[in-house]
C-alpha cells in the first residue's frame, strides 16, 4: 500500500468520514474502557503521575506502583518534598529512574514558583521542568478537555492500518503526518476520551501481533484489513543495534553484622540509581588482585551468571561476593574504594532490607544470586 501523505492529509478513505470514525471509537471506549483507578474521576496530579509511570512499562507493573504512589505521596507538595531515598523505593521495578527525578523536579517547581497551581494548558504544561510535548496533550486532552492530539507507538500503529501505510510512517515526515491526521479526526467534545480510546484499542485490539481485527469498532473502515495487510502496517520500527555489556557486580558483606554495601552510583551505566558497585568484566582480574592483597577480605566469584535487557544493551555477568573477616577500620575501608576507583558513598545496610533500597530490577537480580548462595 506504501506511504501516501496526501491520503492522510486529505483524512478521507472509503467514503468515510474522520468525525464517524471517532464516535465509533468513543462509542466502543465508552463499554470496553479499563477500569484503571486514576480513570475513576479527573484528577490532575494523577493523571501526570499514571502517564509518566507508563512511558515504558506495562500497565500490570504501573497499576499496583501507581497506587503504592499515592498512598504515599498524596498530592504535588508531598512529591515535592520527598526524599531522594524514599522517592527510589517508590519508584523500584518501574526502571528509567530519571523519570521519577523530573517528576519530583517538576513538583518542585509547581510547589515554589506555581504556588501549587497546575497549568491549564498544554503550552503551560510544557514549561514544567521533565514535562515533553505527549504527556503535556495527555494532561491537557483528559483534564482541561483541550483539543490537542495525543500520538504514541499504540496510536501510530492503529492510523498506520486505518490508512494501510506500510512504509515511512516512523521517519520525522510520517510521524509529521500522522500526527497532522490525528489533529483531524480528534472531536470537539471530548477530546480526552477520544485519546484515551485511540490509545486503548492499539493497547488492547489493534496489538502489534495477534490483533483481534473481528473486534475492532473501525474494522469497516480498515484499509489494512481490507486489503489484507494488518500484519506488515506500520513496519518494524527500525532499532538500534543491540550493544553487548558484561559485568562484574561487586557485592560486599559484613558477616559479623550481616550487613551488605549499597551505593549511589553518580556516573557510568545506571548512573543515578542505588544499587552495587559495577565494574567492566575486563577489569575483573585487577580488582581481584586488589582484593587479595588486602588481608582481612575474602571473596567468591558465584557460578551462576545474570542477564538483564535495558533499551539497547544486553547485559551480563557475574557477582563477586566480598566478605570481611573482620571490620575494617574507617581508614582501611577508604584505601580499599581508592584502590578499586569506586566511589566512598557506600551505605552499609542490613541484608533483610537490602531489596527495598534497590532502585532496579537488575540489581535485585544481582542480590537474589547472592541470597541464593547464602
Amino acid at each position: 500500500m506504501g506511504f501516501d501523505i496526501a491520503r492522510i492529509y486529505l483524512g478521507l478513505n472509503k467514503g468515510w468520514t474522520v468525525n464517524q470514525c471517532a464516535q465509533k471509537l468513543l462509542a466502543w471506549y465508552d463499554r470496553h474502557c479499563r477500569p484503571l483507578p486514576w480513570r475513576q474521576k479527573i484528577n490532575i496530579y494523577h493523571t501526570w503521575v499514571c502517564e509518566v509511570m507508563s512511558q515504558q512499562t506495562t500497565l500490570a507493573v504501573v497499576v499496583p506502583k501507581f497506587s503504592e504512589f499515592v498512598k504515599h505521596l498524596p498530592t504535588v507538595y508531598d512529591l515535592a518534598a520527598c526524599d531522594q531515598e524514599i522517592l527510589r523505593q517508590l519508584w523500584s521495578g518501574l526502571g528509567y529512574y530519571a523519570r521519577a527525578r523530573n517528576l519530583n523536579k517538576g513538583a518542585k517547581f509547581i510547589v515554589e514558583k506555581l504556588e501549587g497551581h497546575f497549568p491549564q494548558s498544554y503550552y503551560e504544561w510544557l514549561k514544567i521542568p521533565g514535562c515533553g510535548s505527549y504527556t503535556a496533550s495527555v494532561i491537557a486532552s483528559i483534564c482541561f478537555n483541550e483539543k490537542v492530539a495525543c500520538v504514541d507507538g499504540n496510536v501510530v500503529r492503529v492510523v498506520s492500518r486505518l490508512l494501510g501505510l506500510s512504509e515511512d510512517v516512523w521517519s520525522s515526515s510520517g510521524k509529521s503526518a500522522i500526527q497532522t491526521y490525528v489533529d483531524q479526526m480528534i472531536p470537539e467534545e471530548r477530546p480526552g476520551d477520544f485519546n484515551q480510546a485511540i490509545m486503548e484499542l492499539g493497547a488492547t485490539v489493534c496489538r502489534k501481533s495477534k490483533p483481534l481485527c473481528l473486534l475492532c469498532p473501525i474494522q469497516k473502515e480498515c484499509l489494512a484489513f481490507a486489503h489484507n495487510c494488518v500484519e506488515i502496517c506500520p513496519p518494524k520500527k527500525p532499532r538500534r543495534d543491540t550493544v553487548d555489556v558484561e559485568l562484574f557486580a561487586l557485592l560486599f558483606w559484613r558477616k559479623a553484622t550481616d550487613t551488605v554495601a549499597i551505593v549511589h552510583r553518580t556516573k557510568g551505566f545506571l548512573s543515578n540509581t542505588v544499587g552495587f558497585p559495577l565494574i567492566p568484566a575486563t577489569e575483573a582480574s585487577e580488582v581481584k588482585q586488589v582484593l587479595q592483597s588486602l588481608q582481612h577480605l575474602q571473596f567468591l566469584e558465584l557460578s551462576s551468571k545474570f542477564s538483564h535487557n535495558i533499551t539497547h544493551h544486553r547485559i551480563s555477568g557475574k557477582v563477586l561476593v566480598v566478605q570481611e573477616l573482620e571490620n575494617p577500620s574507617i581508614t582501611t575501608e577508604s584505601v580499599l574504594w581508592q584502590k578499586l576507583g569506586l566511589s566512598q558513598s557506600f551505605d552499609w545496610v542490613p541484608r533483610s532490607v537490602v531489596a527495598s533500597k534497590l532502585s532496579t530490577s537488575f540489581d535485585n537480580k544481582v542480590f537474589k544470586l547472592f541470597a541464593n548462595y547464602k
